[in-house]
């Protein structure tokens, strides 16, 4: 019938059945591998972010690192939030924990860790999601149970970041324990598998500092110092090779041997030099300290720390000053140190000028000046051979005064017990026998003398003598401030 009655036929019912089904096929499959490439794509970006956040806390750039891990983590959440049966929520949940624990949102990525578990579909995936509930249990005050986690974790751990990062975190737990040798097992083991990593390598010094162990110290700090590090890595080295100063200061010392040459900025390499030539100082190598304060400033010569190298090297200096000019060559070195333009925001600087000004003011005044000039010169130069050398400047122009006794104990407790002079007194003074003979001989009856002999207090006792010289010295000590204000005040006229 041309035209047909309007009703299919068997046939035609079935291919239009299979048609439609092919359809819906077609159009499912569409929609899914849409859904698909939209959850991908967001992944993508969301993995993305990571890594250049992760990246930027690697380079010490915490700030702008935990922003970027930020986004990162909104959009991982959103797919996790949309679709969490989708292949990709297992991943962005992974991506979501890595991104906590390097923002140390720490509660938050034990929550997260907590789901990824759930999503575990072998032990590898549990071994990795135990490592990471285990490093954020280490900072929620849990060491015993994170210590637990990591165990677990690193018993089929392979991947050698994760590993590393694991072992770095039950050393800590270990730490906190008290149970030192794990831990610096676990820390040499983390160094190990990342040669270049800081972290581990920092902490192991602190447990080395706190066990004594010297020379395995130096090298371990020689070993951060060969390293590439980030500004705020630099900083906690530094930090770390600080403790040096009191717990033993050659082992500072053979740790900086080849600081010079290391990878840190101009200006921390410069305050490591220094801080060597410190430590040298401190142990008594004098000479080898100034060289280190003078390759400082050759370093970063316009540096705030090229200003405190040049006055290392003048207190230096002034360990052997006594005669006038060598104070004054002490002042023409701080005038030039004055014109350096890092000098003018130092307080080193200026409290130093003004102890040159006061210095010079007494001794321009004489008599109780020389006392006021020796105190300083002993305590705050720390000028022994100048200190000594005005006490008795003091005694040879003031012989009858009632402080004479006083300024020559002074003296004597400045003077070798054997010898009238240090290799360094190119003063013809007398010895330390002679300052001796002398106190008892002319002084015996000083109440000064007798304070020191347990014998009766003369005229005068010591306190009263005390409180009388003090009365003048502060007089002076007001004139010497006076000074110290009108020539800042001609200085900032000019």
């Amino acid at each position: 019938m041309v035209g047909g009655s309007g009703l299919r036929t068997a046939p035609a019912d079935r291919a239009y059945g299979l048609a439609r089904t092919a359809l819906t096929v077609i159009l499912v499959a569409a929609l899914t591998t849409a859904t698909a490439c939209v959850y991908f794509n967001a992944y993508y970006n969301a993995n993305r972010l990571f890594d250049r956040g992760r990246r930027e806390v690697e380079q010490g750039r915490e700030s702008s690192g935990r922003m970027t891990l930020g986004t990162s983590i909104e959009k991982a959440e959103r797919i996790v939030e949309a679709s969490p049966d989708s292949r990709w929520a297992d991943d962005a949940l992974r991506l979501i924990v890595q991104a906590r624990l390097l923002r140390e949102e720490w509660a938050e990525a034990a929550e997260a860790s907590e789901s990824l578990l759930h999503y575990a579909r072998s032990r590898e995936d549990s071994v990795e999601a135990a490592g990471y509930r285990g490093m954020a249990e280490l900072h929620l005050g849990r060491p015993a149970f994170a210590d637990s986690l990591l165990t677990f974790a690193l018993s089929e751990e392979d991947d050698a970041d994760r590993r590393s990062a694991a072992l770095l975190a039950r050393g800590q737990a270990r730490v906190q324990l008290g149970r030192p040798e794990a831990a610096d097992a676990d820390l040499r083991a983390a160094s190990a598998l990342r040669p270049g990593w800081a972290l581990p390598r920092l902490l192991r010094v602190g447990l080395l500092l706190d066990s004594g162990a010297g020379p395995e110290t130096a090298n371990e700090l020689s070993a951060l110092l060969r390293l590439d590090l980030n500004d705020r890595e630099q900083l906690e080295v530094m930090q770390t090779v600080e403790r040096l100063r009191e717990a033993d200061p050659q082992i500072g010392v053979a740790a900086l041997m080849t600081v010079e040459s290391s990878e840190f900025s101009r200006a921390n390499r410069a305050a490591l030099v220094q801080l060597r030539g410190d430590l040298r100082v401190a142990a008594g190598d004098l000479e080898l300290g100034r060289d280190d304060y003078r390759l400082a400033t050759e370093i970063d010569p316009s540096s705030a720390g090229a200003v405190d190298a040049r006055l290392a090297v003048l207190r230096l200096d002034s360990r052997n000053a006594v005669t006038d000019e060598d104070l004054n060559q002490l002042q023409a070195e701080l005038n030039r140190i004055q014109r350096m333009p890092a000098a003018r925001v130092s307080a080193d600087v200026r409290e130093l000028v003004a102890t040159f000004i006061r210095l010079d003011y007494w001794l321009g005044v004489g008599n109780l000046g020389y006392l006021l000039a020796a105190e300083t010169a002993r305590d705050q130069l720390e000028a022994p051979v100048l200190a000594r050398h005005l006490f008795l400047r003091f005694v040879e122009e003031q012989s009858e005064s009632l402080w004479a006794p006083k300024a020559i104990l002074a003296a004597l407790a400045l003077t070798s017990v054997d010898s009238g002079r240090g290799e360094h007194d190119r003063a013809e003074e007398p010895s330390a026998e002679e300052l001796r003979r002398r106190l008892l001989e002319d002084y015996g009856d000083s109440s000064y003398v007798q304070a020191l002999l347990g014998g009766p207090a003369g005229r005068f006792t010591f306190e009263e003598l005390e409180l009388g010289l003090r009365r003048q010295l502060n007089r002076l000590k007001t004139l010497a401030d006076e000074e110290v204000r009108a020539r800042q005040s001609r200085g900032r006229q000019r």
